[in-house]
Formats: C-alpha cells, structure tokens, sequence
C-alpha cells in the first residue's frame, strides 16, 4: 500500500492530521500534503476542514475500500510467510472474557499438537466492540453472540446457546413453596420472579439484548440492582443470596463449582426459561476478503468441532438439580 494510502489511514483513525503526523514520526506539513496530493489524485475532497474537521462521503468509500485492501494485503503476507515458513505464523483472535475459559482450554491443546510454533493473541471483549474490531483489521477473526449483520462479515454458526435463570435455594425458598419450586423444572415463567432482585449485564451486551427483547415482549420489567457482564461474578452474587441471574448456558462452570462445595441449603439452582423463543447463536465471524492460510483455517475447523461438544455437555440434565 502506497505511503499516501497509510499516511489517510492514520488521519481518517485519529481524525487529526497533527496527531497523525506524530504517530508516523512526520511534519504535520508533510501528512497534509500527503492528504492533498490524494484529493488531486482523485478529484474529491476526503475531508471537511469547518466546522468540524471529518471525513466527506468520498473519503468514507476511500477508508472502507482501504481497511478491505489492508486486510487482503495481511492475508496474503500470512499466506505467503505459511508457504515459505511451514507452520510458523500468527493471529489475533477475538472472544468475550466469559466464554475464553469455557472454549480455549478445549480447542487450543488439539491445535498446539498440530501448530506449535503458530502465535495466536486474544483479544476479550464484547461481541459489538469486536465487530468494529475487525472492519478495522485489529482481529483477524472472532467468536461473537448474535452479531449484527455486515455486508463484510463472513459468519458461521457454531452451535446455540441458551438463557438461563440461576437462583440460590435461600432466596429460591423465601419465595417460593416446595410444590411451586418443582414445576419449575420444565421451565419459569419470569412475570413470577419481578419482585426479585436481578443482575444483569450492559444494556450493549448482546446476551443482555436477547433477554430484553423477550421481556419487552411479555412486558416484564425486572428489578435489576447490579449491573455486570462477567458471568462468573454474577454466579458469585447469586450464591451469595441477594439476587438471581440469567446467565447463558454454556457459562454456568462457576455454579457447577459452587454446588460441588457448598451446603445443601446454600445451592444454586438453575431453571430453563419457559417460552424464551430467543435462542443465541455462537458464532465465528471473520472478514469476508480475508484469505486465511492453512494455520488459521485448521484453527476453525477445530472450533466447528468442539464447540457444539461443549454445548451439548450443558445439557438440562446437568442442570436441574433434585429439589428437597
């Protein structure tokens, strides 16, 4: 990619030809002119000046054709350096910091006999953040919940999860009778559970949106006091006893791990939620003129193997537990 090319990159990021011209280690004259001789080039301009300085509707084509020439140039030099090297090389991959120790410790074991010289960097964030992630080429690909769709995006689904409600049997008990506590075992009606204390995660999350949207549907509102997206630390909340959650169903180690331990009254239980009719997709979204090389393409064939494993040792039967 020819100097002009990066030197926009820069300025359209940072929106600033100053702190684009110190980043590249350049005159703030020398980026503009840069700038400029692009603009000649093309007979457009890229960016307004006043009263904001941004980028025109042509410099907006320009920045989305570059990004997808920067990703093709990446895939090529990966490609290239994996025929010449072997199976040296390397990627960045992007996954939420929930799901990381559910997937990684059962996929990159099988993918370290076969590559163990292929570095690969995590990247653990929220599915919407990752989205943006890769469009700009900071993720080479990234395992995502319900992505939004993109003309750019190339997305596979992996296998399905679920929403489920965990509840520690005090706080279950106080509310409930023993009779109403064992027809939840096929599934709760959440209308019953609005008096009771919620975590819950962002309102971008895109867990935390398939919840609302089923919410808005029957018009329920929770009480939610606490607000966070780690699984595991909602888990603890709940085995605490001051609020229920609703967790995926692939993210319930920590409550398996609580159960082993704990006391009989302190358990957490774990109910599917009747007519939730909002499954979620885990998916593995890359960019659609990328070209992987063979290290990065065995990396997801592993993945559409283990991952619907995973998914089906979560079975409701692993769930439920036997109500006293």
């Amino acid at each position: 990619m020819k100097i002009g090319f990066e030197v926009f990159l820069v300025v359209a990021r940072e929106m600033s030809i100053t702190k684009a011209a110190n980043e590249l280690h350049i005159t703030q004259q020398c980026a503009s002119d840069h700038i400029k001789r692009l603009e000649k080039e093309y007979n457009v301009v890229l960016f307004e000046r006043r009263p904001k300085f941004r980028l025109t509707q042509a410099g907006e084509i320009m920045l989305h054709n570059l990004l997808n020439i920067q990703i093709m140039e990446t895939s090529m030099s990966r490609s290239l350096a994996g025929i010449a090297e072997g199976t040296v090389g390397g990627f960045t991959l992007g996954i939420s910091t929930s799901r990381a120790p559910i997937i990684l410790p059962r996929v990159l074991p099988r993918y370290y006999q076969c590559y163990p010289k292929v570095n690969i960097s995590f990247t653990e964030e929220d599915t919407q953040i990752l989205e943006e992630r890769l469009l700009n080429g900071q993720v080479d690909l990234f395992i995502g919940v319900n992505t939004s769709p993109h003309p750019d995006y190339k997305i596979q689904t992996l296998t399905t999860d679920e929403i489920i409600l965990v509840i520690s049997a005090k706080l279950l008990r106080r509310e409930f009778s023993k009779q109403e506590i064992r027809q939840m075992e096929d599934g709760i009606d959440l209308k019953r559970f609005s008096n009771i204390p919620f975590t819950q995660s962002f309102k971008t999350g895109k867990v935390n949106h398939a919840i609302q949207e089923y919410l808005d549907s029957y018009n329920v509102k929770l009480n939610v006091i606490y607000n966070i997206s780690d699984s595991e630390t909602q888990i603890l909340l709940c085995a605490s006893g001051i609020c229920a959650a609703l967790c995926p169903k692939m993210l319930l180690a920590a409550a398996y791990r609580h159960n082993q331990t704990c006391k009989p009254e302190d358990e957490l239980y774990m109910f599917p939620i009747r007519n939730l009719g909002r499954e979620l997709k885990i998916e593995l979204v890359s960019h659609r003129n990328a070209m992987h090389p063979m290290y990065i393409q065995d990396f997801v064939h592993i993945l559409q193997e283990e991952l619907p494993r995973i998914a089906d040792s979560m079975s409701l039967e692993e769930l439920r537990k036997n109500i006293q």
